[in-house]
Formats: C-alpha cells, sequence, structure tokens
C-alpha cells in the first residue's frame, strides 16, 4: 500500500465512522420518541463499515485510471 492509498484509506475510515456515528444518532434520537428504532445495531455497525471500504476502493480506481496522460 504506498502513502496515497493509506490517505485515501484514512479518508474512509473516517466517513465510515461519520456514517456510523450519525446512523447511531439517528436510531437513538427515534427510540427516544417512540421507544422503537429504526435500525438494527448490526445494519448500523456494517453500514459504517461498507461506506469506509467502498470509499476507499472508488477513490482508489479513480486515483489509479484518472490519471491517464496524453
Amino acid at each position: 500500500m504506498n502513502k496515497k492509498e493509506s490517505l485515501n484509506w484514512e479518508k474512509g475510515a473516517i466517513l465510515g465512522f461519520y456514517t456510523y456515528m450519525l446512523l447511531s444518532a439517528i436510531n437513538y434520537f427515534y427510540y427516544i420518541s417512540t421507544n422503537n428504532g429504526i435500525f438494527s445495531p448490526s445494519n448500523i455497525f456494517w453500514s459504517g463499515l461498507l461506506v469506509a471500504f467502498l470509499y476507499d476502493f472508488i477513490v482508489n480506481l479513480k486515483d489509479k485510471f484518472g490519471k491517464k496522460t496524453r
């Protein structure tokens, strides 16, 4: 893994963590108001992990194929 890929993974991990925290907050506030959650904890966890890996994958592909010279 080169430096650019490591940086992309760090950005993806941060985005995945923020996704996880946002969904947790939405679920928590919904639970407070209705005593019923929207998402299961495993769905919240996997969505944050999926966002992290997808962001890393997409940005690495963009970096790999986006730098074509004439």
